[in-house]
């Protein structure tokens, strides 16, 4: 297996065209900016692979102090150098990208199927086999195009970012700003992107059971050398105007969640060089690696719901009083094709445990089949178990076709009993499986 190195890596950057996808580093105004292929950060998007990763750990620039030597387009200068000398009796000097950091991606599924929900239980409203959801199959919609941008400005500020929902008309910026102190101590603000849960983060099994971060402040503090390396991640988030599955409550709080994730990278590439280590595909820029994180997320009374909203379809989300501390491990990795990982949490107040297993192997570096079972713990009930089976195709640099499979290990919904009294899901309804295939592409 091929070691890695500056070299490497800079033959990487020599696939053909440009990768791009809806994460915020995989943006195409990086791709242009560097002018390198999709895979010198990416191992398919939106998995960001080890360089990718330590590219964004240094503030969205090149690894190593080397951003002008492999930038291909020059920023336009706002002031001259020589404002640093007399200020602050002139503005400080800055620049902006000399292109426009802005491309389309258009993306939603082609096909969708989902089983058909129906009763097993007569009650006084309704008789046992009474339809609450036909079956549905059919093709297309709704097709979302996303506007993409990022980029930096100045020595500190890097930007990434979407404007999306043109599809049901009501458009939302997903936005991250970052502020660099230095290579690997990084503080941003946003609605998206976190570092925390961004989904793109190599092994980023831990999201599946976690609740979202929200709008946050975050601190992202990364330490290490050649190979592996530690990362320290703390946020204060707000609630209300969250892109994460959090009800409305009636003030939103600075502090309505707080988190932390601390992972150590016990082999592999460097998480701030993106390099060291051995290829296990050279080709995805995929690193044989291995590590392990732990996590914490405390939130003030009402904000979280019961486990991430665990029954799905027309039932209501059960919005619990008490959860309000959520901790857990997780342990990560690649090895050649195989990429995978194990997470467990725990929710303090309820007692609730979740689990959750990804696998994927890469057939081809353009080619990735991947397994998650996901099984999260519900208030007063058996858990609610899930497989998902996804294949995800690259035709093209530019273009993804992917199909996924979900299906729920119990063929009823649990019944549920709430904190108050409630009962939920009395008539026995079924859960529904689903099928989606769909397309993704960016010019």
């Amino acid at each position: 297996m091929k070691k890695i190195t500056v070299a490497s890596i800079a033959s990487l950057c020599m696939l053909p065209a440009l990768f791009w996808s809806q994460d915020g580093s995989a943006v195409p105004a990086f791709a242009r900016k560097y002018q390198t292929s999709c895979y010198t950060c990416h191992s398919g998007f939106p998995n960001r692979n080890a360089f990718g990763e330590a590219f964004k750990n240094n503030g969205y620039r090149w690894p190593g102090g080397e951003e002008e030597d492999h930038a291909k387009q020059e920023q336009t200068k706002i002031g001259s150098n020589g404002w640093k000398q007399t200020f602050p009796d002139s503005p400080w000097p800055s620049d902006i990208p000399g292109f426009a950091p802005f491309a389309l991606y258009i993306t939603g599924p082609l096909v969708n199927y989902a089983d058909q929900v129906k009763t097993s239980i007569a009650t006084k409203s309704s008789q046992a086999g009474t339809v609450i959801t036909p079956e549905t199959f059919y093709q297309g919609g709704p097709i979302d195009a996303r506007i993409l941008f990022g980029g930096t400005v100045g020595e500190n500020l890097g930007v990434v970012g979407a404007i999306e929902g043109f599809s049901n008309k009501s458009t939302t910026t997903n936005l991250r700003v970052t502020w660099s102190f230095s290579p690997g101590v990084n503080l941003g603000f946003g609605n998206g992107f976190s570092a925390f849960t961004g989904l793109s983060t190599p092994n980023s099994v831990y999201t599946n059971v976690f609740p979202a971060s929200g709008t946050s402040t975050e601190l992202n503090y990364v330490a290490g050398g050649k190979e592996g390396g530690l990362n320290f991640i703390a946020g204060i988030a707000s609630a209300t105007t969250s892109t994460s599955p959090i009800p409305n409550v009636t003030s939103d709080r600075f502090d309505d969640t707080r988190y932390i994730r601390l992972k150590y990278k016990l082999f592999g590439a460097g998480l701030l060089s993106g390099a060291g280590g051995t290829y296990g595909n050279e080709f995805v820029g995929l690193d044989n690696s291995l590590a392990i994180g732990a996590g914490l997320v405390s939130a003030r009374q009402g904000i979280l719901l019961s486990n991430f909203d665990p029954i799905p379809g027309p039932l209501p989300a059960i919005a619990s009083t008490t959860e309000t501390l959520v901790y857990g491990v997780d342990i990560a990795g690649n090895y050649g094709n195989f990429t995978g990982g194990v997470a467990y949490s725990k929710d303090r107040d309820l007692g609730l445990n979740n689990y959750a297993v990804d696998a994927g192997y890469y057939v081809y570096p353009w080619l990735l089949p991947r397994v998650t079972f996901k099984n999260l713990g519900v208030t007063g009930a058996l858990n609610n178990p899930t497989i998902a089976l996804s294949l995800t195709a690259w035709l093209r640099a530019n273009v993804s076709l992917a199909a996924s499979y979900t299906a729920n290990t119990h063929n009823v919904a649990p019944y549920i009993t709430t904190a108050n009294g409630t009962t939920l899901n009395t008539d026995g309804r079924n859960n529904a499986n689903t099928f989606k295939l769909t397309a993704g592409l960016v010019f």
